[in-house]
């Protein structure tokens, strides 16, 4: 049997790695394998790509940032996704190919741009893809209360609102679902994830 992979996508502080973490320990208890993944965190080169965007991100060219994302994607998709997805597993991913849609695409008002790197790519098409949202007072308190933060988190409410308003637009794509966490318990959040996956 062929797995499902399902991608958790969202601005900064919507309760990402939290929902990820409980859903793939859902599906375990429900009798299914299954293993959370980091689009740009799961390999060794997956890790470096990352690090090197983290630390360079000033100097390098919005499409510069584009093509190092992707790199270190198809990386996973090669090492990893590909292998899990047709042995059955599920697999839970932290973000994938929405967030360059995001941050480098609609933010920088080059959309096009990435769209067309993208369509060139041949990465997975998720199965599904569930877009967190939540409140901007709410991210912008819990923001206030993180200590580790990195150079693409948003900085303010302007930043904030501009992120999630792409997301927005990305939450109408095919196959593609949004939740309010706002007022939402994990459980709850988890409970509707698993629903839509009993569907796709």
């Amino acid at each position: 049997m062929k797995g499902k992979f399902v991608v958790i996508e969202g601005c900064d502080f919507t309760g990402k790695s939290t929902v990820i973490e409980k859903l793939a320990k859902t599906l375990r208890e429900n009798g299914l394998e299954a293993f959370s993944a980091k689009a740009l965190g799961e390999t060794d080169y997956g890790i470096a790509r990352r690090k090197f965007l983290m630390e360079n991100k000033e100097t390098l060219t919005n499409e510069e940032q584009v093509d190092l994302m992707i790199d270190a994607i198809q990386d996973v998709n090669k090492r990893k996704l590909k292998f899990q997805i047709e042995d059955g597993v599920f697999v839970v991913c932290d973000r994938y190919y929405y967030s360059t849609l995001v941050y480098q695409g609609i933010c920088q008002n080059a959309i096009e741009m990435v769209e067309g790197k993208l369509s060139q790519a041949n990465l997975i098409e998720p199965d599904l893809t569930i877009i967190l949202d939540c409140e901007t007072s709410v991210i912008l308190q819990r923001m206030k209360e993180r200590v580790e933060t990195n150079s693409y988190d948003p900085k303010n409410k302007e930043e904030v609102d501009k992120i999630r308003n792409a997301y927005l637009q990305l939450s109408k794509r095919k196959n593609t679902t949004l939740i309010d966490t706002t007022n939402l318990t994990v459980e709850k959040i988890v409970a509707k994830i698993t629903k839509k996956i009993r569907d796709i």
